[in-house]
């Protein structure tokens, strides 16, 4: 019986294309990988301002959402201010209430150790996010942002810009569009993602020490 395949030869070649395939293909999933992370990362900052938000309405205590290089730790510190180019920070929502109530039983928000970004013994993490990961830089104007149970920040809250970046730095990725995401929580406690160049090029001057060329 006469048998077909292939010849030696014709499978190399057939493995030299695959390979050139596969080669050009490389550097578009890696781009792509790279902006679905950094993406993800800016997204969940916005979920988690969201959730702080209604967590502190529904609950009628002050909750805090939280920058911190510790997330998981059992009692998260929060950036104290301003930082920048930091690898390791993920963020914490916790509701900034001790327990205690005043004489009708309601949450007394009077309390000093209530809403003033400090996680005590005794307060309920709502949320824990770790660092983006990825070589992806975090830098902000401001460690934390606690929500009263009106849902609107604390009384003196100054807008506050989050910067998300990696090696790529601020650059076109198309349409564009920057490599890297500005967070920014407006004076009513509302979160919005920027990719424009100008807009993400406008948080970098707004932290001291921000680095994303």
């Amino acid at each position: 019986m006469r048998q077909r395949g292939f010849t030696l030869g014709e499978l190399r070649v057939t493995l030299v294309v695959a390979g050139i395939v596969v080669g050009l293909d490389i550097p578009t999933l890696q781009r792509f990988l790279r902006n679905n992370a950094m993406a993800a990362a800016a997204n969940e900052l916005v979920t988690a301002v969201l959730h702080a938000r209604s967590e502190a309405v529904k609950r009628q205590v002050p909750v805090t959402l939280c920058l911190t290089p510790d997330p998981d730790a059992a009692a998260p510190a929060c950036h104290p201010d301003a930082f920048a180019n930091a690898l390791d920070t993920g963020f914490v929502v916790w509701a900034d209430d001790t327990g205690n109530v005043d004489a009708d039983g309601s949450p007394d928000i009077d309390d000093p150790s209530d809403g003033d970004g400090i996680f005590d013994a005794g307060e309920t993490v709502l949320r824990r996010s770790p660092a983006p990961g990825g070589q992806i830089t975090v830098s902000a104007t401001a460690g934390s942002i606690t929500y009263m149970p009106n849902g609107f920040p604390r009384r003196g809250f100054a807008p506050v810009t989050v910067l998300f970046c990696d090696e790529r730095g601020n650059r076109p990725a198309g349409s564009g569009l920057s490599s890297a995401r500005a967070v920014r929580i407006d004076v009513t406690g509302r979160g919005q993602v920027f990719q424009e160049v100008a807009r993400v090029a406008e948080a970098v001057d707004e932290i001291a020490g921000a680095a994303c060329p």
